[in-house]
């Protein structure tokens, strides 16, 4: 009985080793912000995407970004994904807002996709401003931020580029340097949504957009909604109508 159990406690101390070897020491909790794996490449689809057109824009250092641009409305919504996901998860969003009659610009942060680079989490905000940027070249001129989760946080870096007229973070936590004069003076209208129990790594998701909110100027709106969906799984959550519903109705406020 007794070697039964020296066996026992053998094997288990060999799997707890063999899954911290895989892991890694975790991050500490202040500093958290992950680096993707490396995203394989999507490849192009043979059937093109109904309204629908693949874009390429190159950022102030040189990096050329790939995007997909739905839609001919005159407002536009510049779509910024999370660190897990490309510019794909915003797709079939993208494609609702082509059919309420808005313009969208989904696109891979470099590193991610058909985008050139390496991933870089403090360059990020060069390629949204590069997308802002394309679509003012485009003749845009209300065009509205929406970013999830880290795609939330980059949004919030670019709050004052030229040619936006509004802003809507989802999830977005309080990294990079995010501070008060990011939003306090941002006479455009901004919507920030998040769930009541939404953590990540130790983050308090919730708290960091309650305080983005906190900062701004009006006009502004706040809608927490229950539950611990993050970014864009919040789409896909039992609010995911009521929070579609919301961004139409804020897009609708704004045209």
């Amino acid at each position: 009985m007794w070697c039964r159990k020296l066996f026992q406690q053998i094997i288990g101390i060999a799997v707890t080793l063999l899954f911290l070897a895989g892991c890694g020491s975790p991050s500490p909790v202040a500093t958290f912000t992950p680096q993707p794996p490396t995203p394989m490449p999507i490849l192009p689809t043979s059937t093109p995407i109904p309204n629908a057109e693949e874009v390429v824009f190159t950022t102030d250092d040189g990096v050329q970004i790939a995007g997909t641009l739905f839609g001919q409305g005159t407002t536009v919504v510049v779509l910024a994904h999370m660190i897990t996901s490309g510019q794909t998860s915003w797709h079939p969003f993208a494609q609702t807002l082509a059919e309420q009659g808005h313009s969208a610009l989904a696109f891979d942060f470099r590193g991610y996709g058909q985008s050139e680079g390496t991933s870089d989490r403090d360059l990020y905000n060069k390629d949204l401003r590069a997308a802002i940027g394309f679509l003012r070249e485009r003749g845009f001129e209300r065009i509205v931020c929406i970013g999830a989760s880290m795609g939330g946080n980059i949004c919030g870096r670019v709050t004052h580029e030229p040619g936006l007229a509004g802003l809507v973070i989802i999830s977005g936590p309080l990294l990079h340097t995010l501070d008060e004069t990011n939003f306090a003076d941002l006479t455009y209208p901004k919507l920030f949504i998040v769930s009541d129990m939404d953590r990540a790594a130790g983050i308090d998701i919730t708290k960091d957009v309650q305080q983005m909110y906190d900062w701004s100027a009006e006009p502004k709106e706040i809608k927490v909604f229950s539950g611990s969906s993050h970014g864009i799984g919040m789409l896909s959550s039992q609010h995911g109508d009521e929070i579609r519903n919301l961004i139409m109705s804020f897009l609708a406020s704004i045209a």
